[in-house]
């Protein structure tokens, strides 16, 4: 079995991983590989992630989607392991949610890529633990160790939303983000130019009994931006536990929760039925990493969800080839604008021959 170069170092420190297990936001499928040596539980912020597990045989009672743990699965952990995540923000996120299920005495243990920041993470580890310290590196990934020497505070999930409002193509709206949640506390560019060109554009006539997906919904303003131009109910789909819950968020906040529905989806694999509006500012990272799949999935996917002449309206930094892909998926497209580093693209279903 394969596995990230960040499982390869804990692996060569399992012997020291016995009793019971928690991953967070494991990268791979090497909890399933130790789940032979300790009573391993995996709590997943990515649906990609748990499907992996899933398909390789993992306990499905001891494995959770979700925006945090739930504490009815498991408690009184003697280790958490964690993956270094991208945001900063999101390590103390993840050791807050965790620490409250950690046995007092039991260890926390920080993995991560060099890249990734990991070198400089080990003041949020202080933070909440004692006897912080490197414990292995190779192959450019670091290990670090602490112990949980005092109580850590309940966690309450409202103590970590973020919530503002912003005026953005015409609309005012409330928006609520959680960490690691793309766009969180500000405004990306490229959303906005999509909006903004979205607020041109001639929909249909009954667009109120249209179909709209919003792929990749991040803190849901895209979805809730096209609900209210549109007043039809908005399907939003992400990979994130945590972008899902802070897109109901913002409906919630914004008293739309009746126009949404949320899909937690590897690409477009849970999609059911076609849509005449499929719009996206569609992720190409994983990790740290520049991934040209999670698009490319997508584009050679999304034909099968449009309907006759559905539109397909994707924004993305100018420098990815995305065009290509979209000519090899319906045939043609129309670039819409190029402006500040991002390109917005336009397509549709085109009709039988």
């Amino acid at each position: 079995m394969n596995l990230n170069a960040t499982s390869q170092l804990l692996a060569r420190n399992e012997s020291e991983l016995t009793g019971k297990v928690l991953f967070a936001n494991p990268e791979d499928t090497y909890a399933r590989e130790l789940s032979s040596l300790a009573d391993v539980y995996v709590w997943n912020q990515s649906k990609t992630q748990y499907d992996a597990l899933i398909q390789v045989g993992f306990d499905e009672s001891k494995l959770l989607f979700s925006e945090q743990w739930d504490a009815h699965l498991g408690s009184d952990f003697d280790h958490v392991i964690i993956y270094q995540p991208k945001a900063k923000e999101l390590l103390s996120y993840l050791l807050a949610v965790t620490l409250p299920h950690l046995k007092e005495g039991g260890q926390v243990w920080l993995v991560g890529d060099n890249k990734s920041g990991v070198k400089s993470a080990t003041k949020y580890l202080e933070a909440s633990l004692d006897e912080v310290g490197k414990v292995d590196s190779a192959k450019h990934c670091l290990l670090y160790q602490g112990y949980k020497r005092r109580p850590a505070e309940p966690f309450v999930l409202e103590k970590w939303v973020t919530t503002w409002s912003l005026e953005v193509a015409g609309q005012s709206l409330v928006l609520c983000s959680l960490p690691g949640v793309f766009g969180h506390k500000k405004l990306d560019k490229g959303t906005e130019l999509l909006l903004e060109q979205l607020s041109q554009h001639r929909f249909m006539s009954d667009v109120k009994n249209a179909r709209l997906l919003d792929f990749g919904c991040g803190d849901g303003i895209i979805a809730l931006w096209l609900y209210h131009k549109t007043g039809a109910p908005i399907t939003a789909l992400d990979d994130s536990a945590l972008a899902i819950k802070a897109t109901q968020l913002t409906f919630a906040a914004n008293q739309a929760s009746q126009a949404l529905t949320v899909i937690a989806s590897n690409g477009l694999k849970e999609v059911k039925g076609r849509f005449n509006y499929v719009i996206t500012n569609p992720p190409f990272h994983s990790g740290i990493n520049t991934d040209y799949s999670i698009a490319e999935h997508f584009f050679m996917g999304v034909k099968d969800y449009l309907t006759l002449n559905g539109e397909l309206f994707v924004v993305a930094n100018d420098f990815l080839r995305y065009a290509p892909l979209l000519d090899a998926a319906l045939g043609s497209h129309t670039r819409l604008l190029r402006d500040k580093g991002f390109a917005i693209y336009h397509g549709r279903q085109p009709k039988k021959k």
